[in-house]
């Protein structure tokens, strides 16, 4: 459950930073209570096709948790590791960075860049769309892995 209160300005690029910034630390570190306390209600991901697990839009932050991100997190031991942090002119935020983790059934290393597009307003983060080479992650989950 939401146990954390979290209010943001629709305009405040700063603040929209901070969360995502604690949202990656939260997800780095599992913490599913932190995760939600970051998200509005009506948060909105979209994870890319072609993923092998968590892939698609989850509507909800409760889905988005419980069906993309905790999904990947069944599959992968990974953390995003954002590296650059550009402010888009509309009020959201783009992130780019790389996965750096293993495949938790092969062991085989995962690095994969990724872009995240953020969303966020007066009761948190509203929305995610996040871009990276899927390839990679099935690689990695085959037998044939780079390990």
């Amino acid at each position: 459950m939401r146990s954390q209160g979290f209010a943001m300005p629709a305009s405040s690029a700063e603040a929209l930073r901070r969360a995502v910034e604690r949202l990656y630390e939260a997800l780095g570190g599992g913490d599913g209570e932190v995760v939600l306390s970051l998200l509005a209600p009506e948060f909105e991901g979209r994870i890319a096709a072609g993923m092998p697990a968590g892939a698609g839009v989850h509507r909800g932050a409760e889905a988005m948790v419980r069906d993309g991100w905790w999904s990947i997190g069944r599959a992968f031991k990974v953390v995003a590791e954002p590296q650059e942090w550009v402010p888009c002119a509309d009020g959201r935020l783009l992130v780019t960075g790389a996965y750096r983790g293993v495949a938790r059934g092969t062991s085989a290393r995962v690095d994969a860049r990724f872009a995240h597009l953020w969303s966020g307003g007066a009761g948190g983060l509203t929305a995610l769309e996040q871009w990276t080479d899927t390839a990679l992650w099935r690689v990695a989950l085959s037998e044939g892995g780079d390990r």
